[in-house]
């Protein structure tokens, strides 16, 4: 397809392949009069289940062969955000490719100026690449790809740790889990929840298949045969109230602040530079603010003053990429309620575009109302 300026870009695209390496589709961009560039397409949205670091990393596993056996190829990358935030950091995290890389918003076509460097250009509009099949299966819905991608990435998990990690309902959830088990994409376990569950009751948990695991990396763009783990999380705490807070992070917040926008979330992620996982990171807005809904989880299991120092050692670091990415910040800290109130003291000071909360680690959906520049503690670790 040919793009020149003035045209609105599309969004259907012919998948394409380059060797066993496939594309959305390629694009011919008329950057100067009369030369065009010979532009490869690569989607990628926030909601996929895959922080922007390794979503980055997902785009390099096609880099080398692109580059070996398309001469003057470039990259489009477009880049479904409803912030600022995950686009600038799936941009740094890609910064030295050596390819010709535009990263743009999914509806804005690139100029030369959005070209990491000067695109190899050429007389007349590129040929095109080979069509190739989709790798999404006719019987598969946009839904059940998202529930894979979530259990490739937590291996396995309770419906309702599912359903948060994936923006559906608990009921939604478990419809699309039974389809897949049918599919014998996934394997359900009957197995009670853990000791702290107070009902006893019996709930399936599920474990994604082999093929599952496929068929997700496959919707990230990472091609047969590459070597790519960072869509795992990373780490899984022995722990499962621990894991379970983690997981359902992103819908804890959804019910608690009805007025905040939650875009996604993801739990045990990895922020590159800073050298610390939080327990469960999730992305949105609040007060008209795009901001970081940044959780630790502290089970206890040490003395209070180690829990206050761990505490403040990891509240500074968010404090740091926070500031440094011009976010504003909500800090919170899901505990037993004595370990809460042991951390007190490591939320003095806090900067106006901070807020921090303390809550009970039992409360899901129970979390008291962020106030910026202070710490708001919840009922049970009152001080």
């Amino acid at each position: 397809m040919i793009i020149s300026p003035g045209d609105a870009p599309t969004k259907h695209w012919m998948i394409v392949h380059i060797r066993n390496i496939l594309f959305a589709g390629t694009e011919s961009l008329e950057i100067a009069p009369g030369r065009w560039t010979d532009t490869f397409l690569y989607p990628i949205s926030y909601n996929h289940s895959l922080p922007p670091w390794d979503y980055a990393r997902a785009v390099r596993t096609k880099i080398n062969t692109l580059a070996k056996y398309r001469r003057g190829a470039s990259l489009w990358i477009q880049v479904e955000s409803p912030g600022r935030w995950y686009l600038e950091q799936v941009n740094s995290a890609l910064y030295g490719l050596p390819l010709a890389t535009a990263i743009t918003h999914r509806d804005i076509r690139p100029v030369l100026t959005d070209f990491s460097f000067i695109p190899q250009t050429f007389i007349k509009p590129s040929p095109g690449a080979p069509a190739a099949e989709s790798w999404q299966p006719v019987d598969m819905a946009n839904e059940e790809i998202q529930a894979v991608r979530v259990l490739a990435r937590i291996k396995t998990g309770y419906t309702s740790e599912v359903a948060s990690l994936a923006g559906f309902s608990i009921w939604k959830a478990r419809r699309i889990l039974r389809d897949l088990h049918k599919k014998e994409l996934i394997v359900s376990h009957e197995q009670p929840l853990e000791e702290w569950d107070e009902k006893k009751r019996f709930y399936p948990s599920w474990s994604v298949k082999r093929k599952g695991i496929s068929l997700a990396l496959r919707s990230w763009g990472v091609p047969k045969g590459a070597n790519f783990t960072a869509y795992k999380e990373r780490r899984n705490p022995e722990d499962g109230r621990h894991r379970r807070t983690s997981r359902l992070w992103t819908a804890s917040l959804r019910r608690a602040w009805v007025g905040a926008e939650i875009w996604t979330g993801w739990s045990e992620v990895q922020i590159p530079g800073l050298r610390t996982a939080p327990d469960a990171l999730a992305w949105g807005k609040l007060d008209g603010h795009e901001t970081l809904f940044w959780l630790e989880v502290e089970g206890g299991g040490t003395s209070g003053r180690v829990i206050m120092q761990r505490s403040a050692k990891r509240f500074r670091k968010a404090i740091l990429y926070a500031e440094a990415h011009d976010l504003r910040l909500v800090f919170a800290l899901l505990a037993k309620p004595w370990a809460g109130r042991a951390a007190r003291l490591a939320f003095v000071g806090v900067p106006d575009k901070v807020a921090v909360i303390v809550a009970d680690w039992k409360g899901f959906g129970v979390l008291p109302i962020p106030q910026w520049g202070r710490a708001v503690f919840g009922k049970k670790v009152r001080l």
